[in-house]
């Protein structure tokens, strides 16, 4: 029998939206990327995506999946509520191997993916024998179901090639020379200008390029602060940032709050959880 389907499966694989932003909707607001797959399943009220540079709105009953690797961000206004599911990358798991949003109308489908959601986080929480073997077999139905829901494919068209391309760029930066470096760089990299290359951002997902960075550079600065609790003079030298001020700026002009403060707030409410 083969037990590496999912090992070691997180107590924390499935939990609402707003717990999977614990109660820091930037989690899942600025752009980033996750190592491991995820799925977003609203289940009432309306939400917002930006996944590769495409921007979806979302209601009731739509699924988005984001493989593992893929630049993203999900806003989603009060009154929505849904559920999300994260699994670890698998060559058992077959996840689409692009980013998926369904438009899930029939009930009957509806309470199926439900059902499957359920179900892991049963054997997730549990602990019940082989619950691992229980949860990736619940897993591989989800994406079953998924495939088959699948009515639609996108046009490859320059755009979004070019979209796809700018996003995967933005996430090797965290791991290569392209990291803090400006639009114009990242334009260069792809070959185009740096006036294409905002209009497309703009017309594909009402933001441009350079929004798309500073939500992704924020979005990285924010969980070293408020997870790692680094010092932002660390911070500064690991994002190139030319002085530890002008990073301090940075943080201050888009959150309201200095380094220390959001990382002594962040410290705080790890305290008052225990």
């Amino acid at each position: 029998m083969d037990t590496n389907d999912i090992s070691g499966i997180d107590p924390n694989s499935v939990m609402t939206i707003a717990q999977r932003a614990n109660g820091a909707p930037w989690r899942l607001g600025l752009a980033h990327a996750r190592k491991e797959h995820l799925l977003i399943w609203v289940t009432r009220g309306a939400a917002f995506s930006v996944v590769e540079g495409r921007a979806s709105a979302l209601n009731s009953h739509n699924a988005l999946f984001i493989p593992a690797g893929t630049l993203f961000s999900f806003t989603w206004e009060t009154s929505c509520f849904g559920q999300t599911v994260a699994l670890p990358v698998s060559n058992r798991l077959d996840w689409p191997d692009d980013p998926l949003l369904l438009r899930v109308r029939e009930p009957k489908a509806q309470l199926t993916l439900t059902h499957y959601i359920e179900a892991i986080q049963i054997e997730a929480t549990e602990g019940q024998p082989l619950a691992h073997i229980a949860a990736s077999a619940h897993a591989q139905l989800m994406m079953v179901w998924a495939h088959r829901q699948q009515n639609q494919t996108l046009k490859n068209t320059a755009a979004r090639r070019l979209m796809r391309a700018f996003s995967a760029l933005v996430v090797q930066s965290e791991s290569s020379e392209l990291a803090g470096a400006s639009m114009a760089d990242f334009a260069s990299k792809l070959g185009v200008t740096a006036t294409h290359l905002t209009r497309v951002c703009r017309d594909e997902c009402g933001k441009t390029a350079a929004d798309i960075l500073t939500q992704h550079l924020l979005q990285r600065a924010r969980r070293m602060l408020e997870d790692d609790a680094m010092k932002a003079v660390d911070i500064a030298r690991i994002l190139n940032f030319s002085t530890p001020a002008y990073f301090t700026r940075f943080i201050k002009t888009h959150t309201g709050e200095t380094p220390s403060d959001l990382r002594n707030a962040a410290k705080e409410n790890r305290l008052n959880s225990l």
